[in-house]
Protein backbone atom coordinates (compact mmCIF):
# COMPACT_ATOMS: atom_id res chain seq x y z
CA UNK A 1 0.00 0.00 0.00
CA UNK A 2 3.01 2.28 -0.40
CA UNK A 3 1.64 3.28 -3.82
CA UNK A 4 -1.77 4.72 -4.47
CA UNK A 5 -3.95 7.02 -2.41
CA UNK A 6 -5.28 6.35 1.08
CA UNK A 7 -7.42 8.79 3.03
CA UNK A 8 -7.88 9.18 6.77
CA UNK A 9 -11.05 7.94 8.46
CA UNK A 10 -13.85 10.50 8.40
CA UNK A 11 -14.91 11.54 11.88
CA UNK A 12 -18.38 12.70 10.76
CA UNK A 13 -19.57 9.20 9.83
CA UNK A 14 -23.08 8.59 11.26
CA UNK A 15 -23.62 5.79 13.79
CA UNK A 16 -26.32 4.23 11.60
CA UNK A 17 -25.40 3.84 7.94
CA UNK A 18 -28.06 3.91 5.24
CA UNK A 19 -27.79 2.62 1.68
CA UNK A 20 -29.68 3.56 -1.48
CA UNK A 21 -31.34 1.24 -4.00
CA UNK A 22 -27.96 0.58 -5.69
CA UNK A 23 -26.34 -0.46 -2.39
CA UNK A 24 -24.27 2.73 -2.12
CA UNK A 25 -23.69 4.14 1.36
CA UNK A 26 -25.35 7.48 2.04
CA UNK A 27 -22.76 9.31 4.10
CA UNK A 28 -21.89 12.99 4.55
CA UNK A 29 -18.84 14.30 2.75
CA UNK A 30 -16.36 12.72 0.37
CA UNK A 31 -12.69 12.84 -0.57
CA UNK A 32 -11.36 13.84 -3.99
CA UNK A 33 -8.18 14.10 -6.03
CA UNK A 34 -7.69 15.98 -9.31
CA UNK A 35 -5.45 14.66 -12.08
CA UNK A 36 -4.19 16.45 -15.18
CA UNK A 37 -4.09 14.20 -18.23
CA UNK A 38 -0.87 13.89 -20.21
CA UNK A 39 -2.74 15.33 -23.21
CA UNK A 40 -6.31 16.55 -23.69
CA UNK A 41 -8.44 13.77 -25.08
CA UNK A 42 -11.63 11.73 -25.08
CA UNK A 43 -11.80 9.02 -22.41
CA UNK A 44 -13.35 5.68 -23.38
CA UNK A 45 -12.24 3.22 -20.67
CA UNK A 46 -11.55 3.54 -16.93
CA UNK A 47 -9.83 1.32 -14.38
CA UNK A 48 -10.14 1.90 -10.65
CA UNK A 49 -7.99 -0.57 -8.73
CA UNK A 50 -8.44 -1.21 -5.00
CA UNK A 51 -5.67 -3.85 -5.01
CA UNK A 52 -4.22 -4.44 -1.50
CA UNK A 53 -7.05 -2.46 0.11
CA UNK A 54 -9.00 -5.36 1.58
CA UNK A 55 -10.43 -3.72 4.71
CA UNK A 56 -9.92 -0.07 3.86
CA UNK A 57 -11.43 0.51 0.43
CA UNK A 58 -13.99 3.22 -0.44
CA UNK A 59 -17.62 2.15 -0.64
CA UNK A 60 -18.13 4.01 -3.92
CA UNK A 61 -16.51 6.36 -6.39
CA UNK A 62 -17.41 8.65 -9.25
CA UNK A 63 -15.31 10.50 -11.80
CA UNK A 64 -15.89 13.99 -13.15
CA UNK A 65 -14.02 15.70 -15.98
CA UNK A 66 -13.39 19.17 -17.41
CA UNK A 67 -11.28 20.93 -20.00
CA UNK A 68 -8.99 23.72 -18.79
CA UNK A 69 -6.36 25.97 -20.28
CA UNK A 70 -3.06 26.24 -18.38
CA UNK A 71 -4.10 29.71 -17.19
CA UNK A 72 -7.43 28.44 -15.85
CA UNK A 73 -5.69 25.55 -14.09
CA UNK A 74 -3.26 27.98 -12.43
CA UNK A 75 -6.17 30.10 -11.18
CA UNK A 76 -8.00 27.08 -9.75
CA UNK A 77 -4.86 25.83 -8.04
CA UNK A 78 -4.36 29.27 -6.48
CA UNK A 79 -7.92 29.08 -5.12
CA UNK A 80 -7.38 25.43 -3.99
CA UNK A 81 -10.07 24.19 -6.40
CA UNK A 82 -12.79 25.76 -4.20
CA UNK A 83 -16.31 25.06 -5.41
CA UNK A 84 -17.27 28.74 -5.81
CA UNK A 85 -14.17 29.46 -7.92
CA UNK A 86 -13.71 25.98 -9.38
CA UNK A 87 -14.27 24.58 -12.85
CA UNK A 88 -17.55 23.21 -14.16
CA UNK A 89 -17.25 19.44 -13.85
CA UNK A 90 -19.06 17.03 -16.20
CA UNK A 91 -19.94 13.52 -15.03
CA UNK A 92 -17.66 10.93 -16.67
CA UNK A 93 -18.51 7.94 -14.45
CA UNK A 94 -21.67 7.84 -12.35
CA UNK A 95 -21.33 6.64 -8.73
CA UNK A 96 -20.14 3.02 -8.74
CA UNK A 97 -20.05 0.56 -5.84
CA UNK A 98 -16.50 -0.69 -5.19
CA UNK A 99 -15.15 -4.03 -3.95
CA UNK A 100 -12.05 -4.74 -1.89
CA UNK A 101 -8.81 -5.87 -3.57
CA UNK A 102 -10.31 -5.70 -7.08
CA UNK A 103 -9.67 -4.15 -10.52
CA UNK A 104 -12.86 -2.33 -11.52
CA UNK A 105 -13.07 -1.82 -15.30
CA UNK A 106 -15.62 0.47 -16.93
CA UNK A 107 -16.21 1.02 -20.64
CA UNK A 108 -19.01 1.37 -23.17
CA UNK A 109 -22.18 2.94 -21.81
CA UNK A 110 -20.72 3.23 -18.28
CA UNK A 111 -18.28 5.90 -19.45
CA UNK A 112 -20.33 9.01 -20.22
CA UNK A 113 -19.34 11.15 -23.18
CA UNK A 114 -17.78 14.43 -22.00
CA UNK A 115 -15.95 15.38 -25.18
CA UNK A 116 -12.33 16.46 -24.98
CA UNK A 117 -11.11 16.81 -21.37
CA UNK A 118 -7.83 17.81 -19.75
CA UNK A 119 -8.52 17.04 -16.06
CA UNK A 120 -10.42 14.43 -14.08
CA UNK A 121 -11.58 14.43 -10.47
CA UNK A 122 -11.81 11.08 -8.68
CA UNK A 123 -14.34 11.29 -5.84
CA UNK A 124 -14.50 8.55 -3.19
CA UNK A 125 -16.71 8.11 -0.15
CA UNK A 126 -16.70 7.73 2.69
CA UNK A 127 -12.93 7.09 2.94
CA UNK A 128 -10.42 4.38 2.03
CA UNK A 129 -7.70 3.56 -0.44
CA UNK A 130 -7.31 3.34 -4.21
CA UNK A 131 -4.21 1.70 -5.70
CA UNK A 132 -4.59 3.04 -9.21
CA UNK A 133 -6.69 5.15 -11.52
CA UNK A 134 -6.03 4.40 -15.17
CA UNK A 135 -7.76 6.10 -18.12
CA UNK A 136 -7.76 5.06 -21.78
CA UNK A 137 -8.88 7.14 -24.73
CA UNK A 138 -7.50 9.07 -27.64
CA UNK A 139 -5.66 12.35 -27.83
CA UNK A 140 -7.40 15.35 -29.35
CA UNK A 141 -4.97 17.84 -30.79
CA UNK A 142 -5.96 21.47 -30.69
CA UNK A 143 -4.29 23.50 -33.42
CA UNK A 144 -4.60 26.70 -31.36
CA UNK A 145 -2.70 25.17 -28.43
CA UNK A 146 1.01 24.50 -28.45
CA UNK A 147 1.38 20.73 -27.74
CA UNK A 148 4.75 21.33 -26.05
CA UNK A 149 3.07 23.70 -23.61
CA UNK A 150 0.52 21.00 -22.68
CA UNK A 151 3.18 18.36 -22.06
CA UNK A 152 5.14 20.69 -19.74
CA UNK A 153 2.17 21.36 -17.42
Amino acid sequence: MADGWETARRLDRPKVLKIDEKGILQVPGFEWAIFRLGHPGVISKIEIDTNHFKGNFPDWCKIEACSLTPEEEETYIRHKWSSDKGPTWKMLLLPQKLKPHYRHLYSGECVLQCGCVSHVRLVIAPDGGVSRLRLWGHIISNSSTNPHQISKL
